[in-house]
C-alpha cells in the first residue's frame, strides 16, 4: 500500500516548521504509555506553503493512523489521504537517475486516466522508508489526479 496526503499547514500564524514538527518530532503526550516514534516523510511537493497552499507528502505507509491522528491532535481538519491500492494515486518506481524517467512515468500515468477525465494534480518524488543497516529504499513517483468537470 502506498499512502499520499495533503494538508494545509497553516496556524496562526503560517509555519511550515510547525506542521512538519507534529511528525518529524512528535511530543508524546501525558498518560501515553510509550514515547511516540518520529514518521519519515519520506516525499514532499507543495507551494504557497505559508500564505494558504498546500503540502503534498509521501510517508511510510504502515504509519497512516499516526499521522491521521497526530495531525487531528494538533488542529489541523483538512487532511486528505489517497491510496495506491485505491487507485486514487499512481505510484511508479524510478528505477535509475537518469533524463527521461520522469517524462516516461508521467507520460504513462496521462494516458491511464485522461481518458476518464482526469488531469495530474500533485507529483511527488520520495524514497521509501527501511530498516536502519538496510538497503536504501527505492525511489518513486506518486501522481494524483483531478477530475475534470466538462460542459453538458
Amino acid at each position: 500500500m502506498h499512502i499520499q496526503a495533503r494538508v494545509t499547514p497553516a496556524a496562526s500564524p503560517p509555519d511550515l516548521a510547525t506542521f512538519v514538527q507534529v511528525l518529524s518530532e512528535p511530543e508524546t503526550p501525558p498518560g501515553e504509555p510509550d514515547p511516540r516514534i518520529p514518521i519519515n516523510i519520506e516525499g514532499v511537493s507543495g507551494s504557497d506553503l505559508e500564505t494558504g497552499g498546500q503540502i503534498v507528502f509521501s510517508f511510510d505507509h504502515d504509519r497512516e493512523q499516526d499521522v491521521r491522528a497526530w495531525l487531528e491532535e494538533a488542529g489541523y481538519r483538512d487532511v486528505t489521504f489517497r491510496n495506491a491500492d485505491d487507485g486514487e494515486i499512481v505510484w511508479v518506481e524510478l528505477t535509475e537517475n537518469s533524463p527521461g524517467q520522469l517524462l516516461q512515468a508521467i507520460r504513462s500515468a496521462s494516458i491511464d486516466n485522461l481518458p476518464n477525465g482526469k488531469l495530474i494534480k500533485d507529483v511527488v518524488i520520495g524514497q521509501e522508508t527501511v530498516p536502519d543497516g538496510a538497503p536504501a529504499g527505492r525511489v518513486y513517483l506518486q501522481i494524483a489526479f483531478q477530475e475534470v468537470k466538462t460542459a453538458r
